[in-house]
């Protein structure tokens, strides 16, 4: 159901507390006014949306079947990068709002910037304001994939939160075929969607009628 293979990242600290840093940044928790009265809307942080960043950057990465122990999960080669680019974003700007302290356990230099700085940390990495001989594998000297990946974390963030990801519950972190729907995700509701229908009769096309040629009467089929 899980490869071990593929799920180092969800085991290490470093990892983890960067992609939740990333994703507070991207969709923090805001207040709403309704009708009871103000209500908090969970943070992508909230809905554990850092496992699936995690998750799908360590499945799309190739890893032969015989397996080798010197390959960094992906997930792992991109926290570093992020934490990379924190180091020249703090070196080069003069607006840097740090944090009391690192609230996100096991993480580093991304970790401990305030949201909004964590996001122009990932713009100056858009922009490869950055020596890219200095970057891990396979990032080093590769500013396509650098520009692809934040792109790409970004809207792993959106779609994670807006999708079932976290109706999953306890089989999130399964493959796709093992996962079941353990509850309505939050994110449903704050777009009007309801969860799927089933029992709707499917359209099986037209019946079309002709005469028999054998008697009486007519034969139908579906056409």
């Amino acid at each position: 159901m899980v490869s071990s293979a593929s799920h180092e990242g969800m085991h290490d600290s470093h990892t983890q507390a960067t992609f939740q840093a990333f994703v507070d940044a991207v969709i923090p928790p805001t207040l709403r006014y309704a009708q009871a009265g103000v209500i908090q809307i969970p943070g992508a942080l909230n809905l554990c949306i850092h496992d699936y960043v995690i998750w799908d950057l360590d499945h799309s990465q190739y890893i032969p079947p015989t397996g080798n122990p010197d390959i960094t999960p992906l997930s792992k080669s991109t926290a570093i990068l992020l934490d990379l680019g924190a180091e020249q974003f703090i070196r080069t700007s003069h607006a840097v709002q740090p944090q009391d302290g690192c609230p996100f356990p096991g993480g580093r230099l991304f970790s401990t910037l305030s949201r909004s700085d964590r996001l122009l940390t990932v713009m100056l990495l858009d922009r490869l304001d950055i020596s890219l001989q200095s970057l891990p594998l396979p990032y080093q000297n590769n500013p396509a994939l650098i520009q692809v990946m934040m792109s790409s974390i970004n809207q792993l963030t959106l779609f994670g939160y807006y999708s079932e990801w976290f109706g999953y519950g306890s089989t999130r972190l399964f493959t796709p075929d093992f996962r079941r729907l353990e509850c309505y995700p939050p994110s449903w509701g704050l777009v009007g969607y309801p969860g799927p229908s089933f029992g709707y009769r499917e359209f099986r096309g037209f019946i079309l009628r002709y005469p028999h040629n054998k008697g009486a009467g007519e034969c139908s089929t579906m056409m």
